[in-house]
């Protein structure tokens, strides 16, 4: 006899609308902040983390997402020794200048610049005539205080370069050390280089010199201490306990382990679904809980196995072993929900509980992405012109084969719990993350809320019928323009 039925239908976030309140002079979008605290020792600018798959994290997702300020996960199918070195290697990138920034004309309209911001992501642009001489730059966070149309000339929403005076360099010969020293004297963002006749030479941004997080993942199975321990001295800084089912004794052992050792980087595990799987990993020392089963793009294993459960129903239930054991100790633990996020208001619902986002499909479409890139006719190309599709497959597929995660200890065992497949090419990182991270922002400032903390504690959810969802979801009743 089965010892209890829930009779409650699981709920993705799709399901949920967010009721708004009222928006102050404090929480418009240029005075929002998506930073995130994942530890003592892991605070990330915005909340979003790459998954540990090896068609979506390698070498070059992590570091465009780390220099976002979010987090990727290197694959635990990575070997100890390439976790290491690419680990390794980003940790030690240092700041460069951008010798042929991306400019405009003066001549051109603010849609037009806009334009090219969602392209290449590049949200300071130079405006330059034609000879090249910089007459100002254009910066959203300047024009959206500006009640100015995007018919208008790039120039009506600049800031002219007489108002550039600390940001501004005429010497073409400046080292990387000392626009390094200009760049913390004056705290400036960015700083452009000039020759002596005004025209623009190169810049150098701020964000260049900040510490880039990266994350490892390791499984519970003989070895992961000395993978830890080659990515700890690489300087790593988080490692993540990488299961399917994380609610065990195997995921436990290695918690307390891990934790004996007194590691600076935070521990985060996962994955579970259940009030009880989240408190069991809290109790056991984890510095963070990771959610989520079957709810990824990728994933078969509800449909294998039958263990699963809805994304937003898993997150609801595991938030409140993270509430009652804040109560009983004092300490919080972060969440971390893994799965089932298919566009940026699942991001917005998902936020209103969770700390950080980990997404594998919604990176995977990035040409960051370590998934092979194929043109139109689905032949390999590395031409980003004629790029169509990406690989995809889940880490239980019969390609990854990542016996640990599913608790295989032997090739024997192992049954697919994942499949491969392809999505559409979306272009870089950058400019698409950018206008989902705009998306989060203003769901912020429609409830009044100037960081996330404050989201979680304000936040309204409501519940819609099948019906409603249509209605509010979608355009309907039209027949829309291509």
């Amino acid at each position: 006899m089965v010892k209890v039925i829930n009779w409650k239908p699981g709920r993705t976030f799709n399901e949920f609308s967010l009721l708004t309140d009222l928006t102050t002079e404090n929480t418009t979008l240029d005075n929002i902040s998506l930073k995130t605290k994942l530890g003592k020792n892991l605070t990330l600018k915005i909340p979003f983390m790459s998954a540990a798959m090896t068609s979506v994290t390698g070498e070059k997702m992590a570091l465009a997402l780390g220099k976002a300020g979010g987090i990727g996960i290197l694959p635990v199918k990575y070997s100890s020794e390439k976790q290491a070195k690419i680990v390794s290697k980003i940790k030690d990138q240092d700041l460069t200048f951008v010798e042929e920034p991306i400019c405009v004309r003066e001549t051109e309209t603010i849609e037009e610049v806009i334009r090219r911001i969602e392209k290449h992501g590049y949200s300071t642009i130079p405006i330059v005539n034609k000879f090249r001489q910089l007459l100002g730059i254009f910066t959203q966070e300047h024009y959206w205080k500006m009640n100015i149309s995007t018919e208008e000339k790039v120039t009506k929403a600049m800031k002219p370069i007489d108002e550039l005076k600390e940001k501004t360099c005429f010497n073409p010969n400046l080292t990387v050390e000392e626009i390094k020293k200009q760049l913390m004297e004056t705290q400036e963002k960015y700083i452009v280089v000039l020759d002596e006749e005004k025209r623009l030479i190169k810049m150098a941004f701020k964000q260049d010199l900040e510490d880039i997080k990266v994350g490892v993942a390791i499984s519970t199975y003989l070895g992961w201490e000395e993978r830890v321990e080659k990515n700890i001295q690489a300087g790593a800084d988080l490692i993540v306990i990488d299961t399917s089912d994380a609610y065990s004794e195997f995921a436990k052992d290695t918690i307390q382990k891990y934790k004996n050792k007194g590691y600076g980087a935070p521990l985060c595990a996962g994955n579970v679904i259940t009030y009880n799987g989240a408190k069991y990993l809290m109790e056991a020392g984890a510095d963070m809980v990771k959610v989520g089963m079957s709810s990824g793009s990728i994933c078969t294993t509800q449909r294998e196995k039958a263990t699963g459960r809805a994304p937003m129903t898993a997150l609801l239930e595991t938030s409140k072993a993270r509430d009652d054991y804040f109560n009983e100790t004092g300490r919080y633990i972060p969440l971390v929900i893994d799965g089932g996020i298919n566009s940026s208001a699942d991001m917005v619902v998902a936020l209103t509980i969770a700390d950080v986002i980990m997404m594998g499909g919604y990176f995977n479409k990035f040409y960051e992405a370590a998934g092979p890139k194929l043109d139109k006719n689905n032949l390999s190309t590395t031409d980003e012109s004629k790029m169509e599709y990406v690989e995809t497959w889940g880490e239980g597929s019969e390609k990854a084969r990542n016996l640990g995660r599913y608790g295989h200890s032997t090739k024997k065992t192992f049954f697919p719990e994942g499949v491969e497949g392809t999505v559409s090419y979306k272009g870089r990182l950058k400019p698409n993350m950018e206008r989902d991270l705009t998306k989060i922002k203003s769901a912020l400032s429609h409830i009044g809320s100037k960081n996330l903390e404050e989201f979680r504690e304000n936040s309204i959810l409501e519940l819609n019928s099948p019906l409603t969802s249509q209605v509010v979801s979608n355009p309907h009743n039209i027949n829309i323009k291509e």
